[in-house]
């Protein structure tokens, strides 16, 4: 039975949420860089409104791109960190047809990002999201 693309979606955000409690947001983009999912932890208070988060993501994939137009001398992007003021913010391009990027935004004080990279590169090798029932 093929799951819904949305219940997919979903199931995605809210594995990669889980794998650590300094994860703030986990957002899913196509190539077009339009929201196709995303979930916040609970009880935050957002820093991005609505309209700020659609051009967030929307920059982020037209930034991705752009690293992407080096890959066939640099290889292929794994991630991209940003260190603000407020938060971390780190993407990764999936390299899926359905969707394309995956935004995860961190506490400051929260674990070494290489840690969380590991468990949501992890995670997203080893297809465990695939089993969203």
């Amino acid at each position: 039975m093929r799951l819904s693309t949305m219940h997919l979606h979903d199931c995605i955000c809210s594995r990669i949420q889980k794998v650590d409690r300094s994860i703030r947001y986990v957002g899913l983009a196509n190539k077009m860089g339009t929201r196709v999912e995303d979930c916040y932890r609970s009880g935050l208070d957002p820093f991005l409104k609505e309209d700020e988060l659609e051009l967030s993501a929307l920059e982020s994939t037209l930034r991705m791109n752009l690293r992407c137009n080096m890959q066939y001398k640099l290889g292929k992007p794994l991630y991209s960190f940003t260190l603000y003021e407020k938060v971390k913010r780190i993407t990764i391009p999936l390299y899926d047809s359905d969707y394309y990027l995956l935004m995860i935004s961190i506490d400051l004080d929260g674990e070494n990002e290489s840690v969380i990279l590991e468990k949501v590169l992890s995670l997203l090798e080893k297809g465990t999201y695939n089993d969203c029932t």
